[in-house]
């Protein structure tokens, strides 16, 4: 049987100012009708039923969370309020033995909550092949063809097909420009999608020879409170760097289905439908002979005149305004807010 463990917990500060640390981008509806995380359920429940839905997000955005979900069927059980940010490894970590203690068989989807997915079809399709070669023993990873050198992205280095699937040679974080020009022209290369599928077990097993040190913290949690001792104690890692990048389990399945990952203000651009000069305005916004900005302003009327490449977003408290090839440093800019002590800000 399917589950899912949606990852929720991240703070989103590459869309500030307007995703803040109280009100991050999973319960915002940047790029829709519906917030991220809402949107993420949607898109998997052909495949995973409500009762086997997984929910780790920071204790911080319990209101915000069950308001999201009011309405969606998910049980309050299945929500893991990390009592702080411990990265991704710890969650991921913990539910897995959750839903291992419930089916021992079980299969998981493990998906990020920032993603846009134009084509679901195609997008399930391959969720499906990644199931089949997760049955066999596989970690799998969703790999995306790069169109455009992207330094943004995680890459994942194939080497030889086997069956529809390829196995995993090595991961690369966020590359300078050369070397993502240089991957794009490589068949070897693919995005990393940041969608995992495996077995419980198997999980569990790597968590046990890779990480031994938080697979005990694991298995020593079974209540609230043993969660609220134990929690602050584990390594604070991302699965990527604890697990998949040292498991000799790894394969990836390649994948088509319009993916973006909503990780920057630059992701709107491939989003968000453009004028005529290749601008897109949200808000109350009037314009004057620019061409390829995005503005966006949710109260007070933001006037651009012949701008050229920018990005502008105008909230009730902040306004930022930055070079669209800039937009990843956004999150350096809210370090130096906090370096600053400019609490009310974030």
């Amino acid at each position: 049987m399917n589950y899912a463990i949606i990852l929720a917990g991240g703070s989103g500060s590459r869309f500030w100012p307007l995703s803040r640390y109280y009100e991050p981008k999973q319960f915002l509806n940047i790029c829709s009708a519906r917030p991220m995380l809402e949107e993420t359920i949607g898109r998997i429940l052909h495949l995973v039923k409500r009762d086997n839905i997984y929910i780790a997000t920071n204790k911080i955005y319990q209101e915000k969370t069950k308001s999201c979900l009011k309405g969606l069927s998910i049980p309050g059980r299945n929500i893991l309020f990390e009592p702080e940010a411990r990265n991704t490894l710890a969650p991921i970590g913990l539910l897995s033995k959750m839903i291992y203690e419930k089916n021992k068989e079980a299969v998981i989807l493990v998906f990020p909550c920032d993603h846009s997915i134009k084509n679901r079809v195609k997008f399930q399709k391959a969720l499906n092949r990644a199931i089949a070669v997760a049955r066999r023993g596989y970690i799998v990873s969703l790999g995306v063809v790069p169109d455009r050198p992207q330094t943004g992205y995680g890459y994942i280095k194939v080497r030889r097909k086997n069956n529809g699937f390829y196995l995993i040679d090595r991961f690369i974080e966020k590359p300078d420009i050369v070397r993502a020009k240089k991957f794009i022209k490589d068949k070897h290369y693919y995005w990393n999608a940041g969608v995992f599928i495996f077995k419980a077990h198997v999980m569990l097993e790597e968590i046990r020879r890779l990480a031994p040190y938080d697979r005990r913290l694991i298995t020593k949690i079974n209540d609230k409170k043993s969660l609220n001792k134990l929690w602050p104690k584990f390594t604070s890692i991302s699965i990527d760097y604890a697990i998949m990048e040292k498991s000799n389990k790894m394969a990836l399945v390649p994948a088509d289905f319009g993916w973006l990952d909503l990780g920057s203000w630059q992701a709107i651009e491939q989003l968000a439908e453009k004028d005529a000069c290749g601008n897109i305005f949200r808000g109350r916004c009037v314009d004057l002979g620019s061409k390829n900005t995005i503005a966006f302003s949710d109260n007070r009327l933001l006037a651009t005149l012949g701008l050229d490449n920018i990005i502008i977003v105008n909230t009730r408290d902040a306004i930022l305004v930055c070079s669209n090839e800039r937009t990843q440093d956004v999150k350096r800019l809210v370090e130096i807010l906090k370096q600053k002590k400019l609490k009310k800000l974030l």
